[in-house]
């Protein structure tokens, strides 16, 4: 019971810090973001939807999503900061106060883009447009946290999305070098060389240009160097993961989220056989435990944002995620069995 008493604060605790965290820096006026939005937006539109990147090494081109770079900067460019907390919780694109005539409201069907792109999903287009105030139709995406919002909004006050992307960039080659040293003192040279080769696999390095994707890989990276400091000390590594899947759910938007789970997990498990051979059994309580705590913990804070909006909104926001989640997964099944 004390357990669980535990947990339950902890969420509560992690769940007001980000509704908290989304009101604080929603007060930040557009006004103050709007040269770097202007110059991210004309950078994006250079590059198009999808940004393409040759790796002479790989002799390969890799296509990186510029489309949803293009959604984060213009939902963080849309929070009028006259109604923060309604703001962020909506989580409106292509807003302008006093110049916005329609609002569509977050529904079953997946996010669309203004109506004068007949159809075709142009975020990039539309970031372009709304930086210019060129724009009349906004759409709702309230069903994700957007936690990324608590970051990217003072950054774009300072800087545009060139800027940004090298901070990134020089925060992953720090957090690399930290875990891969961590790695070879807490454990062993060959398990360093291991973890080095799978970051140049996944083309580390280039994780800072993609806005979406730099979120689960500082959850990632930071979670596991944690782990490898804190191996000793912590109490309770199912309240861990627990907070590592809210933080996960907060900041992600929707890209592999399991990738906070996993990579934490083996190093916790190699850190663990080196102090003591594991048994079978041992492996598998650690794994149904830190897995049970990872799914409540990115679980719970998704249905506490719908219930929230619910709550305090009355949007039914509930229902129509529960409905679009059916949809999705009957679709993944049609996808499997064509």
């Amino acid at each position: 019971m004390k357990t669980i008493i535990k947990y339950f604060i902890i969420f509560i605790v992690f769940i007001v810090a980000f509704v908290a965290t989304l009101y604080i820096t929603s007060l930040i006026p557009s006004s103050w973001l709007q040269k770097n939005v202007q110059e991210s937006s004309e950078v994006l539109l250079k590059e198009s939807n999808r940004k393409k990147v040759y790796i002479k090494t790989k002799k390969m081109t890799f296509q990186f999503d510029n489309f949803t770079d293009a959604l984060m900067i213009n939902t963080a460019y849309s929070i009028d900061s006259t109604t923060p907390l309604y703001s962020a919780f909506t989580a409106k694109k292509n807003y302008i106060p006093g110049k916005t005539k329609t609002i569509v409201q977050d529904s079953v069907s997946e996010l669309k883009s203004a109506s004068k792109y007949n159809g075709y999903h142009n975020e990039v287009g539309e970031l372009y447009d709304v930086a210019h105030n060129d724009i009349e139709e906004s759409f709702e995406y309230a069903r994700y946290w957007h936690g990324y919002l608590i970051f990217l909004r003072p950054l774009l006050t300072v800087f545009n999305i060139t800027t940004i992307r090298i901070i990134l960039i020089t925060i992953f080659v720090a957090l690399g070098m930290w875990l891969l040293y961590l790695l070879y003192k807490k454990l062993s040279p060959f398990i360093a060389m291991f973890f080095f080769v799978g970051l140049v696999g996944v083309e580390y390095l280039y994780i800072g240009i993609s806005l979406q994707g730099a979120s689960i890989f500082l959850i990632l990276m930071i979670a596991s160097i944690y782990i490898l400091i804190r191996h000793e000390k912590i109490k309770s590594i199912g309240i861990t993961f627990f907070i590592i899947g809210m933080l996960t759910n907060f900041f992600d938007f929707l890209t592999v989220p399991i990738l906070t789970y996993g990579v934490p997990l083996i190093i916790y498990f190699l850190l663990q056989q080196k102090n003591q051979r594991l048994s079978f059994k041992e492996s598998t309580i650690i794994f149904i435990k830190t897995g049970i705590s990872w799914i409540l913990g990115y679980a719970g804070t998704w249905l506490a944002k719908w219930i929230l909006m619910d709550l305090i909104y009355d949007r039914n926001l509930l229902e129509v995620a529960l409905r679009t989640s059916k949809i999705s997964f009957s679709r993944s099944r049609k996808k499997i069995f064509i």
